[in-house]
């Protein structure tokens, strides 16, 4: 795993490759913890999209994921939404463990407060693995984990989309099975990932890790911490049946959950209308956009 990592680079380098393609300045914000923050343009008080990557927490950021956050960026500047776009730069297992991780996430939220953001102003995001830390941020804001600094605001985040959610890492059976020839990922990849991620993870910490198996009282007070959650998932995907699952548990103690199942969709498949020289915009996208322009 270690060799895969030191070829495919660090999430710093994609970030300073994208900024340098684009003739951006680099923005960033070294947080403790040995995290970043990396802004995508100007730093931004007023609205700011705090974007956690996928990657199975082995992997970095890849090329793809900046030039759809971009895209998302111009769109809502069209729409009279200009939004900071910044990307937190986590440190990968397995030299670093759960809860590391969740430690670098409340540091930036904590960082973007100091810097004077109001939490109705920030909206969470994440693909795959991404997204799994968005649920663990709003986890622990609910059940906070002991080794991890608290996070207490004064209101509420603005949304928070978690993408083709990483929401069982250890599941085998349904979709896991049954997608494994449509799917970008399969599922013998993701058990291995599943496994060096769990590895030596206290039990008491499985809901964090894998919110599928949270006991279903667990988002009870889930509005007290987010004002609009928005979940989507592709139809092909191997992750389908634990996100259908995870979703329909979650609305039943929130409501105003938005979830989006994407006919013939893979995992995280928004992106994939970024990675042919002719962009063409897939289903999700103008709904991706719609929620982040109408916080």
């Amino acid at each position: 795993m270690k060799q895969l990592q030191w070829g495919l680079g660090d999430t710093l380098g994609v970030y300073k490759d994208f900024m340098k393609g684009q003739k951006l300045p680099l923005v960033i914000d070294k947080l403790d913890e040995n995290s970043n923050l990396l802004w995508i343009g100007d730093r931004r008080t007023d609205r700011v999209i705090l974007y956690f990557h996928g990657g199975a927490f082995l992997l970095p950021a890849q090329f793809f994921v900046p030039p759809f956050w971009k895209h998302v960026q111009r769109e809502l500047k069209s729409k009279g939404k200009e939004t900071g776009f910044v990307m937190l730069q986590y440190s990968l297992v397995p030299t670093a463990m759960f809860p590391t991780q969740l430690k670098q996430a409340v540091l930036a939220v904590q960082h973007l407060i100091s810097m004077g953001v109001e939490p109705q102003n920030i909206q969470l995001t994440g693909d795959s693995a991404g997204g799994n830390l968005v649920l663990q941020l709003l986890s622990h804001m609910l059940h906070p984990v002991p080794e991890v600094p608290i996070l207490t605001l004064r209101a509420p985040f603005g949304g928070a989309y978690p993408m083709s959610p990483w929401v069982s890492l250890t599941g085998k059976t349904g979709s896991m099975i049954t997608n494994g020839d449509s799917d970008v990922i399969g599922i013998e990849a993701l058990s291995y990932w599943g496994r060096i991620v769990l590895y030596g993870v206290p039990e008491k910490y499985r809901p964090y890790l894998e919110p599928y198996y949270a006991p279903e009282d667990w988002f009870a007070n889930l509005s007290s911490v987010v004002r609009r959650v928005l979940i989507t998932a592709g139809d092909a995907e191997c992750l389908r049946d634990e996100i259908v699952v995870f979703a329909d548990r979650l609305s039943k103690n929130y409501p105003k959950l938005q979830f989006v199942m994407q006919d013939h969709g893979v995992h995280n498949d928004p992106y994939f209308d970024f990675l042919w020289p002719e962009k063409v915009q897939g289903v999700l996208t103008p709904m991706i956009l719609d929620f982040f322009a109408s916080n």
